[in-house]
């Protein structure tokens, strides 16, 4: 199986930033709880666009959660409103990244898209296995797309025994061009709660969970 980090989410193709980047944020409000996922959204001091952090629990072991996310032969099953995820530079067995991915914009809009930068981490002891990224601006822009000013992007996956793993991903970021900030918040629960949706209907199949990953270790339960 060709796998590649997608870690990249949308609303509206919005891509979703590190899990760790909204530990401490007070100002979370529950938007919506719905089929086994849980989503808020936040306000940040320095963007027009709100935050989103989404929970659900899927059945899983914690290398087919993962590789889930890897392959990009599959993105377009699951990943809301995601064109293309093309590996740009993949070094340390993929757990160091560079991506480019384009994101499908409604007429008249143009298609965003985003070269990011980001590293796959497990926690030792606990086994949590956490994504982080962010935008790079060094890289040509296609003339048929809009550029992200600003992206930052990640997931965590949590191993809760059972069969089942917790998986959070958190969004945040500048989309450029005049999108009006106002419709993207309103519609922040979209990307990842259909995003959400759609994994916990298919990562039960063999092509995740025979998946074997060197640099990802499983909790002995």
């Amino acid at each position: 199986m060709k796998l590649l980090l997608v870690i990249i989410s949308l609303l509206l193709n919005l891509i979703s930033p590190p899990a760790m980047a909204v530990v401490g944020q007070t100002n979370m409000k529950l938007i919506l709880d719905k089929n086994g996922i849980k989503i808020w959204s936040y306000r940040l001091p320095d963007s027009p666009y709100h935050g989103f952090k989404a929970v659900t629990t899927v059945k899983s072991s914690l290398t087919g959660a993962v590789a889930m996310v890897m392959d990009t032969q599959a993105a377009n099953r699951w990943l809301y409103r995601t064109l293309a995820v093309e590996p740009i530079q993949l070094q340390n067995n993929n757990m160091d990244f560079v991506i480019s991915v384009v994101s499908d914009f409604p007429w008249p809009f143009k298609d965003r898209e985003a070269i990011v930068k980001g590293k796959i981490f497990q926690d030792s002891r606990s086994h949590l296995v956490t994504i982080e990224s962010q935008s790079l601006d060094d890289y040509p822009i296609n003339a048929n797309h809009e550029r992200m000013p600003r992206v930052e992007g990640g997931w965590s996956f949590r191993p809760l025994g059972n069969g089942e793993v917790e998986v959070t991903m958190t969004g945040h970021a500048d989309l450029g061009g005049t999108v009006p900030a106002i419709i993207v918040n309103l519609l922040i629960q979209e990307h990842p709660y259909h995003s959400l949706l759609a994994m916990k209907k298919i990562i039960g199949e063999a092509r995740f969970q025979t998946v074997r990953l060197s640099a990802i270790k499983e909790p002995v339960m």
